[in-house]
């Protein structure tokens, strides 16, 4: 096999690394997935050497396997189907596995692996990965175990990824989880890293730059803050809003979206004279470092919490919470004192007395959108803008809905809501109750009359935003408009 050497820059930063945990990519194009089947050949000459490389489904794996057909056999490597596993000369194995469901995870209980490769990360969850820790572990002090991975922003763990590797640490930089000391490090590439590509396909840049706007910034420019299926157009600089003093004439609310195994989250809110709403305050129960685990408190020490947190002189108008804990609960709930009674029940025991939100998900999603939505003010003289502003901010502070809330995408099964199963979504849930007790009307639009001057420069001027925002030809902006 001709001898393969990594390209100057990020690539052969990712060769080198000694951190446990390094995610390498970013941008399609850098040369993730060749790299990531190549480097587990450095150790094929360790008789106990074993390294598995992942995707999570098997239809996806397919690329993997094919892959390793044009370098491994040159090696003396030979693949046993039956087993997905390739055995060199040395003794040395490399496997190549999937999991495809969440419990997947469990077939590689009891195995040890001192290199584990994840090719496309984001598509798995935060599950999976945390439990491949457990076995990756050695004996050998040659071999020691590190975990390696690649990937683009989008997919159902976009969120966990993004957390754990882009948003804790400067690029390039080893750092050192201050509740393990296990060292990770994030090395971002793109298409102008990887020479080979560029020079035997000049074109792929021209195919990436064609894409749709979201599509071209995730693929092209590796961008973190946009993905496919992302739900909210929704960022700090449009939304959010530096902390005040809130005027004590706003309505205040107060809603609860409740978990003990996994996080409830409270949010408080302001509504002011013009209908604008402010999540002004936050509480999100979650164990740090752990972005799907609860806190498991009892229903009376959240209602206590919630009561510590807030003003004396504070007051709450309505506090409303998930329908689901209105059920009365059987006997024998883990450490609750008034077994049979409802969380509600409790609440109120506590001082925190709670009432039904709307539940309503198609309804509640419209609604969420209708207030971040950008409410354009339009001179009818001119058809200028005069302002655009959402009826909904955030104060800056409240880092656990900035954490999740641009990360929420859709359910691929049910393109009408958000996905409910594989990401965090109890703050967008307090969020919907809070939209749904306060829904916002539409206003009512005076349309000019069709074919004159000022209906054409209108429709001119609408076509030229939509061509702008979404990177498309005035023809295209005429039609979609």
């Amino acid at each position: 096999m001709e001898q393969w050497k990594p390209h100057d820059g990020p690539q052969e930063e990712f060769c080198r690394s000694d951190a446990f945990e390094v995610l390498y990519g970013g941008a399609a194009g850098g040369g993730k997935t060749e790299t990531l089947i190549l480097l587990p050949i450095r150790f094929i000459y360790h008789p106990r050497f074993r390294g598995v490389i992942l995707r999570r489904t098997f239809p996806q794996l397919r690329e993997i396997i094919d892959r390793c057909w044009r370098y491994y056999p040159k090696l003396g490597g030979v693949y046993r189907s039956t087993e997905h596993r390739w055995y060199f000369p040395s003794g040395a194995t490399i496997e190549l596995g999937h999991m495809q469901h969440s419990d997947s995870m469990y077939n590689y209980q009891g195995r040890e692996y001192h290199m584990i490769c994840f090719d496309e990360l984001t598509q798995f969850t935060e599950e999976q990965y945390l439990y491949l820790f457990s076995r990756a572990r050695s004996t050998i002090p040659e071999l020691q175990p590190m975990i390696r991975s690649t990937c683009n922003p989008g997919g159902v763990g976009h969120n966990f990824v993004f957390q754990r590797f882009v948003a804790s640490a400067d690029p390039n930089k080893k750092v050192k989880d201050r509740h393990t000391g296990l060292s990770r490090m994030f090395i971002p590439a793109t298409l102008y890293d990887n020479p080979t590509l560029l020079e035997t396909d000049p074109q792929y840049v021209k195919r990436l730059e064609a894409l749709p706007e979201t599509e071209k910034k995730r693929l092209l420019f590796g961008d973190w803050d946009v993905f496919d299926g992302q739900v909210f157009n929704i960022s700090p600089e449009t939304h959010g809003i530096d902390p005040f003093n809130v005027p004590p004439e706003w309505t205040r609310y107060m809603v609860l979206d409740w978990g003990s195994s996994k996080p409830f989250s409270v949010g408080w809110y302001a509504v002011d004279f013009d209908g604008v709403l402010y999540r002004y305050r936050e509480w999100y129960g979650c164990e740090p470092m752990k972005a799907d685990r609860g806190l498991k408190l009892t229903a009376q020490e959240v209602a206590e919490g919630i009561l510590a947190r807030e003003d004396p002189y504070e007051n709450i108008k309505i506090r409303i919470a998930d329908p689901s804990i209105f059920h009365k609960l059987p006997r024998g709930r883990k450490r609750e004192v008034m077994g049979g009674n409802s969380i509600a029940f409790d609440f109120a025991q506590a001082g925190c007395v709670l009432q039904k939100a709307d539940n309503n998900r198609l309804q509640g999603l419209h609604q969420v959108q209708r207030r971040l939505m950008i409410e354009e003010e339009i001179n009818q003289e001119t058809g200028e803008i005069i302002s655009g502003t959402p009826s909904f901010f955030i104060f800056n502070d409240c880092e656990q809905f900035w954490r999740v809330m641009p990360k929420i995408h859709y359910d691929t099964k049910n393109v009408e809501d958000v996905e409910t199963d594989r990401q965090e979504d109890h703050i967008y849930d307090e969020v919907r109750y809070m939209c749904m007790l306060r829904p916002v009307k539409p206003k009512a639009e005076w349309r000019e009359p069709h074919n004159t001057f000022r209906s054409e420069r209108n429709r001119y001027l609408k076509a030229k935003r939509m061509a702008e925002r979404r990177g498309i030809s005035m023809i295209e902006a005429y039609r979609r408009g």
